[in-house]
């Protein structure tokens, strides 16, 4: 594989597992030199270590802004650029709306979309100095289904695509671009508790770092893959309305599952 990223600073939020870590071996493969960034750095240690000393893992957590400012100001003065910044932390939570608890939603939210606000500001600003780099946002294939019983995690991730686009429009000038991800389902330990449906199956975590990556290497501005959630998501611009029936199909069920306890 030709090394597309030689030489290049990337930082990875939620570098230490799932889809982060497979991102940090996939870009250290191709000679970028990787910051694994996670609250959980024993995670973050053990990707970092086994990227053959091309990465570097460091404690953060994303809902502190100060910590991810300092964070990239720090990756900026010690390599002299930052190249690649990818707002990857994550979590969900499962169930009807009306049963999380507001204080589930607000961690969720302040993970999911606040992180990602922090991490995208605080890259920018370092980018837009320096007039070059590239932000990836990773939201999700499922702000086109709108799944039910996960409200708070759509909602998070509608946040990202929003803020994605508008910011993407904004740092063209500086020659900063940002991109958006949505992937379909990704096996990962996030995903196990919830198997995906035979109409939705999961992709190896490391073909989606692939592909993923692939789209950046482009310079894609919105990334959707695999080929199945594309064409999910040209439905939903079509109709938005087209899944409601199988929408309705999901609810159904999970309340007949919640009145037979």
């Amino acid at each position: 594989m030709p090394k597309n990223f030689d030489n290049q600073v990337a930082i990875i939020t939620g570098g230490g597992s799932g889809l982060g870590a497979a991102l940090a071996k996939q870009l250290t493969n191709e000679g970028a030199r990787v910051i694994v960034a996670d609250i959980a750095l024993d995670r973050a240690k053990q990707v970092a270590s086994a990227l053959g000393g091309r990465g570097q893992a460091v404690s953060v957590d994303v809902t502190n802004f100060s910590e991810v400012e300092s964070l990239v100001r720090r990756v900026k003065s010690e390599f002299g650029s930052l190249d690649l910044f990818f707002n990857n932390a994550g979590i969900w939570i499962h169930g009807e709306a009306c049963d999380l608890p507001f204080s589930e939603w607000s961690r969720l939210l302040s993970i999911n979309l606040m992180g990602v606000v922090a991490g995208s500001l605080a890259a920018y600003r370092v980018m837009k100095e320096q007039r070059s780099g590239r932000i990836v946002n990773i939201a999700t294939a499922s702000v086109f289904t709108c799944d039910p019983l996960l409200a708070a995690y759509v909602t998070s991730k509608y946040g990202v695509v929003g803020l994605t686009r508008v910011l993407a429009i904004e740092a063209e000038a500086y020659k900063v671009h940002v991109s958006l991800v949505c992937p379909g389902n990704i096996r990962t330990p996030m995903l196990d508790p919830n198997e995906p449906s035979w109409l939705t199956p999961a992709i190896p975590v490391d073909e989606a770092a692939r592909r993923l990556l692939d789209g950046v290497r482009r310079k894609k501005s919105i990334i959707v893959f695999p080929l199945r959630w594309r064409l999910i998501w040209w439905a939903d611009r079509l109709s938005p309305a087209l899944l409601n029936p199988l929408r309705r199909v999901i609810v159904r069920r999970a309340q007949a599952r919640k009145k037979g306890v």
